[in-house]
């Protein structure tokens, strides 16, 4: 691992921040270091000004208490306040330099006041990527620009992330779940066609139908049908039943690998847990943050025989372990973000490691333009049994 090449980058990149006044986004693949790099422009702020007062916002406690661990670790904890985002919004606080780690996030309404509640003279993003399907990062540039961007291929390269390979392996729908992806995209396709939607922001003018009291009816209800037919197929084939035995059977055939498993809804993680039994661990929003914290430790510890963690988008953010070498996606979505920040749990260093992340898609279904969407520019081998997959 090439530590002194990256920490060289790291200081360029805090020399770009300062150059811009003390004001950026640094857009970085996960593994890069875009925490240590924050800490790395909290220790030149505080060489001029000993008293600085540093604000960090996180989206979740995960990464509250990730930025906690890292602070006290670099000394610095007594200048810096962590805070969960859905308290920064809420209230007042001034400080000289605010760090908005998972700057996307920021664009959702709510969260946006984030920049009117709290009084900075310095602003840092940190994100794997700021693009928003609802445009809203263009917004969130205005308050911080982009100043640098690490891609996961310069990681890679220089030995920053492990060596990984992707595979897409395809799942077959059971045939009743087939059958009730057949209607919903019937309807799909024939409410899309009387009201004339087309492109990506489809989704988005079925819901202003909807919101549109001035709309006619009859445009209200072809809106309606469009709406909850995309949701229905998409539910269907992210939570087919078929994928459950093929994620036993990977981790049979991986059965020396910690592993996550991405889940689209708490009650399909659940019933891998139950499935899997002792090995694996359920973590989602249901589980109060003293379990949370417990499942954690359990996954971390070595020692124990609990080596999966099926979750839902809990663990997108704010996870690291770096001996975890095996992602399984049994619900994705067309959105780059989360492809990158899944892939970035998996892919930490560890010398010699080969990660692989396995990809379940129905064929013949909506799951196969996510795919392509998400997956744009990476190395992909697309595959139809567990057998096929090597390392």
């Amino acid at each position: 691992m090439t530590t002194s090449s990256r920490t060289s980058r790291q200081i360029e990149i805090v020399q770009k921040f300062a150059d811009n006044k003390g004001r950026g986004t640094l857009l970085a693949a996960t593994g890069f270091g875009k925490t240590y790099t924050a800490i790395m422009v909290i220790l030149r702020l505080l060489k001029s000004r000993p008293k600085a007062k540093v604000l960090v916002v996180v989206p979740t406690i995960n990464l509250k208490n990730q930025w906690n661990k890292e602070l006290t670790k670099h000394r610095v904890v007594k200048n810096c306040e962590v805070i969960v985002i859905n308290t920064a919004y809420k209230n007042k606080y001034e400080c000289d330099l605010l760090i908005c780690d998972e700057l996307h996030a920021y664009g959702a309404e709510q969260f946006i006041k984030v920049f009117d509640t709290v009084k900075y003279e310095f602003i840092f993003g940190l994100t794997a990527t700021i693009e928003r399907t609802d445009g809203m990062h263009e917004v969130l540039l205005e308050y911080a620009p982009v100043i640098d961007e690490v891609p996961i291929e310069e990681c890679h390269t220089n030995g920053w992330v492990s060596d990984y390979l992707v595979y897409n392996l395809a799942v077959p729908m059971l045939k009743d779940e087939q059958q009730l992806y057949n209607k919903a995209n019937a309807q799909f396709r024939y409410a899309a066609s009387q009201i004339g939607f087309g492109g990506a922001q489809s989704f988005n003018n079925a819901k202003q139908y909807l919101s549109d009291p001035s709309a006619p009816p009859e445009m209200k209800a072809m809106a309606a049908i469009y709406y909850n037919a995309m949701r229905k197929r998409g539910d269907v084939c992210k939570n087919s039943k078929a994928k459950i035995p093929v994620i036993k059977e990977i981790l049979t055939t991986f059965n020396d690998r910690k592993a996550l498993l991405f889940s689209a809804s708490t009650n399909f993680a659940d019933e891998v847990q139950e499935e899997l039994g002792s090995i694996c661990l359920s973590f989602h929003s249901k589980r109060t943050k003293k379990q949370q914290a417990e499942i954690l430790r359990k996954f971390k510890d070595g020692r124990t025989k609990q080596r999966v963690i099926s979750s839902v988008k809990a663990l997108n953010a704010g996870f690291d372990v770096p001996d975890c070498s095996l992602g399984i996606v049994a619900a994705g979505n067309s959105k780059k973000l989360d492809n990158i920040q899944r892939t970035g749990r998996i892919i930490r260093y560890v010398p010699g490691k080969t990660a692989v992340i396995i990809n379940l898609y129905a064929p013949d279904t909506q799951e196969v333009s996510w795919l392509n969407k998400r997956q744009e520019g990476q190395d992909v081998r697309w595959v139809n049994s567990v057998e096929e997959i090597t390392v």
